[in-house]
């Protein structure tokens, strides 16, 4: 619904930040002129070339692949965890080579409380990981999906994943992911899922621990573009109706981005591959 469209030209919005993409540069200079001197009086910023945007860092490399990071979304979770050794509370917490030490989490019913001495708010954290890995660490998807699903009521462990988590992200906070793409391959789907891999007899009573796990990502010219690691909506009572279940999960980003590629091949035409369901 943010996307406009026109011969040679994109405008792609988030509330008044805007990108705009076309095949010549006096397309771009006549739209933000139209926009300055229409009856609306836009006032406009133009920024340049893309080197960031809504606190994503763009680095673009000499053999044309870039690199997308939120080095300070990540320096602020790490303040908010108070795990930031520049920071005021100098913390000398080790870093970890992985973002879990357990990567399945239950309720814990009987676990610890938080400690609320720790001064931070889980939601807030969960919701800053959240967006941080949806936009350029995939590495920790799983990792904050299984922190997120309890969010209510928090115990000790559940506290514990999300320091763990912070832990990871303490020596490469600089890093993202990277794209280097390849123009010969089209739209490509790869989805899987874990029939019932989160039982665990702490949590035998509840049905959320018999729930498959759908795993998805997007691709499009070898890059992903878009990720998905969450419970499935029903319980699957095999490994197969779980694998069709994913499957139409999956579908469901995948159409729709079937029918907005077309509009872009209209504005930009290309040839477009044929997309690749694995």
């Amino acid at each position: 619904p943010c996307l406009y469209l026109k011969k040679g030209l994109a405008v792609l919005t988030y509330v008044d930040d805007c990108i705009l993409v076309s095949t010549s540069k006096k397309a771009i200079d006549d739209l933000v002129d139209s926009l300055k001197s229409g009856e609306e009086k836009f006032l406009l910023t133009d920024e340049g070339d893309i080197d960031k945007f809504l606190g994503i860092e763009i680095k673009h490399f000499e053999d044309g692949s870039f690199e997308l990071s939120q080095p300070h979304l990540i320096t602020r979770i790490l303040q908010l965890l108070k795990l930031d050794n520049n920071n005021q509370w100098k913390s000398n917490t080790n870093s970890r080579r992985t973002p879990s030490e357990q990567v399945i989490l239950h309720r814990d019913s009987e676990g610890a409380e938080r400690n609320y001495a720790s001064e931070w708010k889980y939601r807030t954290a969960v919701g800053m990981l959240t967006y941080l890995q949806g936009n350029s660490r995939p590495d920790i998807s799983v990792h904050v999906h299984q922190c997120a699903r309890f969010s209510v009521d928090p115990k000790r462990s559940h506290e514990r994943a999300i320091i763990n988590i912070g832990r990871y992200l303490l020596k490469n906070r600089d890093r993202g992911i990277i794209y280097k793409p390849d123009t010969s391959r089209g739209l490509e789907c790869y989805v899987d899922a874990d029939f019932a891999g989160g039982w665990q007899k702490a949590d035998a009573e509840s049905a959320d621990s018999v729930m498959s796990r759908t795993g998805y990502v997007l691709m499009y010219a070898g890059c992903p573009i878009h990720w998905v690691s969450k419970l499935q909506t029903e319980i699957a009572l095999s490994t197969a109706e779980a694998e069709y279940i994913a499957l139409s999960q999956s579908l469901r980003e995948v159409i729709p981005l079937m029918s907005m590629m077309k509009e872009l091949k209209d504005a930009f035409p290309i040839e477009i591959q044929i997309p690749n369901f694995n």
